[in-house]
């Protein structure tokens, strides 16, 4: 018998049962992996949805004595500003909005919005310079700047359109188109409202559009008689007068 074969058998086992346990060990570890750390929501801010009621039900009698009706209202909306009762203002950076209230699109969110008190509430129809002549194809396929979304873009040298409204208006008892684009940076528009609010969850801003004010608010603005056609040429004398009525288009009326 050899003496030393029959020692190296318990050698042979301890081996055996090291690998045994190592296998078992490295099954349990990829069985129970180890969680990744789970990223940490903000609790310091919230989402914030901006909604626009219209009443686009059918045809009005405008100041000027025009038989309208509205089949397209469209506007591009950014520089969205918050202001604290402090006085601090808060700039919400890349903010935009896209409503198509004919098309039933009248709402959009904003995220990250900090919490607190505050009395304000601004931002602008229209797009600031920079971004309305740079590049459009920067946009994601879904954000409300890509232009196959809005469909508000006239190219390069023209930039964005900021505000669509095109219908129809009864002349000579025909139904006759009317247009108007507005657009170039002059004629972007801020809307400032005066509120108390405070913002501790998600929250609603909700906005009336009255597009009758478009033609009967600080002038009375005739189709057949200051123009029923106007692309923001420049200079655009259609444009300058339509322009006089769209400070009132927009009224706030709630905070929840």
């Amino acid at each position: 018998m050899n003496l030393s074969s029959h020692q190296s058998l318990p050698s042979k086992l301890r081996t055996i049962g090291f690998i045994a346990l190592s296998v078992l060990f490295l099954s349990a570890c990829k069985e129970n992996p180890v969680d990744p750390p789970k990223e940490e929501i903000p609790t310091d801010v919230v989402n914030l949805t901006f909604k626009f009621n219209s009443f686009l039900t059918g045809p009005f009698i405008s100041s000027a004595g025009d038989t309208i009706a509205i089949n397209k209202l469209k506007f591009l909306m950014s520089g969205f500003i918050l202001e604290k009762t402090t006085g601090e203002f808060v700039v919400l950076p890349d903010a935009y909005g896209f409503l198509s209230l004919t098309e039933r699109i009248d709402s959009f969110i904003l995220k990250n919005v900090p919490k607190g008190e505050y009395k304000s509430v601004r931002f602008m129809v229209g797009i600031d310079s920079a971004i309305n002549h740079a590049n459009p194809q920067q946009w994601a396929l879904t954000h409300p700047m890509n232009p196959s979304v809005n469909d508000m873009h006239w190219g390069w040298s023209g930039g964005y359109i900021f505000n669509v409204i095109e219908g129809y208006y009864k002349n000579n008892g025909f139904d006759k188109a009317f247009s108007f684009h507005v657009a170039l940076d002059k004629n972007a528009r801020r809307y400032s409202y005066v509120t108390n609010y405070t913002i501790i969850r998600n929250s609603t801003f909700t906005f009336n559009v009255d597009a009758q004010k478009y033609f009967s608010n600080v002038i009375n603005f005739g189709l057949k008689t200051d123009g029923d056609f106007s692309h923001s040429g420049d200079p655009d004398p259609v444009m300058d007068k339509f322009m006089q009525n769209i400070g009132g288009v927009i009224d706030f009326t709630s905070f929840k």
